[in-house]
Order: structure tokens, then C-alpha cells, then sequence
């Protein structure tokens, strides 16, 4: 059920300014991963909505920003890059918090022996680094993590 919007006072408007909002809505069943990572970021952190609000930024205000056609491609090029650099601190900051190295795991503990001898590879550009080339879209490299409503 949609809610009431808030209420103003004479010292707080409801929307200073008039600007447009988003209303985004997203009520995942609490006991999926989606529910109980909002749970926790809601009431068991301080300003968890913001910190949500600043995962998604990270990664996607390049692709939306791009979309909107109201960039520049250097401009573009930036946000992706300070977008990467947000998401490599959180990247180290889980590395530190759980007590992981820089190591990855072999190819074949991730898939199994098998179809790690099938996975086809690339070089990437201007690197002598080898890395799988994803059999996923883009777009649904997160599928795994969604909840069914």
C-alpha cells in the first residue's frame, strides 16, 4: 500500500524548491537476502538508507547518467572511474572486515574442473592479464541476488 505523503509544517516543506521526485518502493520479503541486507542497513546502522542509496549510485549513475544523453563522454569517463574507485574501497573494506586476501580462488574451485577446461578467455587490453569472459549479460550479472516479491 502506497504512503500518505508527509505532512508540512511552516518550518519544513514537504518538497522545498518543488523539484521532481522519484518515489521508489521495494518491500523484498524480509527473510531473502534483499530483506535482510535493507533490514539490517535500515535499523541496525547509522544512515542506512543513504549508504543504500550510495551502493546503487555506484553502480549504476554511469549507465543512467549516459542514458539520459545530457553528458559528455569524458564526463561519462569520469563518474565510471570515481564509480570504480567507490566500489574497489568497498572491495577493501570487506577484504579487511572478513579477513580476505587479494588471491582468488582457481578457476576450478569456482566451476568445477570440467567446465573450467571449456571456459573461454580474453586478454585484456594493453595487459598480459588473462581473465574468463563472462557467459552472462551484463545487465544479469546480479540475477542471483534478486527476490522473488
Amino acid at each position: 500500500m502506497p504512503r500518505r505523503p508527509r505532512e508540512s509544517t511552516d518550518d519544513q516543506p514537504v518538497n522545498p524548491g518543488n523539484k521532481p521526485r522519484v518515489r521508489f518502493i521495494f518491500e523484498p520479503d524480509r527473510t531473502s537476502p534483499n530483506g535482510i541486507t535493507y533490514f539490517w542497513l535500515i535499523h541496525d546502522t547509522y544512515n542506512g538508507k543513504e549508504k543504500a542509496a550510495t551502493a546503487t549510485r555506484a553502480f549504476w549513475l554511469p549507465f543512467a547518467y549516459r542514458h539520459s544523453g545530457n553528458y559528455s563522454e569524458a564526463e561519462l569517463r569520469d563518474l565510471a572511474q570515481q564509480s570504480i574507485w567507490q566500489m574497489e574501497s568497498q572491495i577493501q573494506h570487506l577484504r579487511e572486515e572478513f579477513e580476505l586476501g587479494l588471491a582468488r580462488p582457481d578457476t576450478t574451485e569456482l566451476v568445477g574442473a570440467t567446465e573450467a577446461e571449456n571456459l573461454k578467455t580474453e586478454t585484456i587490453s594493453g595487459s598480459s592479464l588473462v581473465q574468463p569472459v563472462t557467459v552472462a549479460a551484463a545487465a544479469d550479472l546480479l540475477d542471483e541476488f534478486t527476490d522473488a516479491l
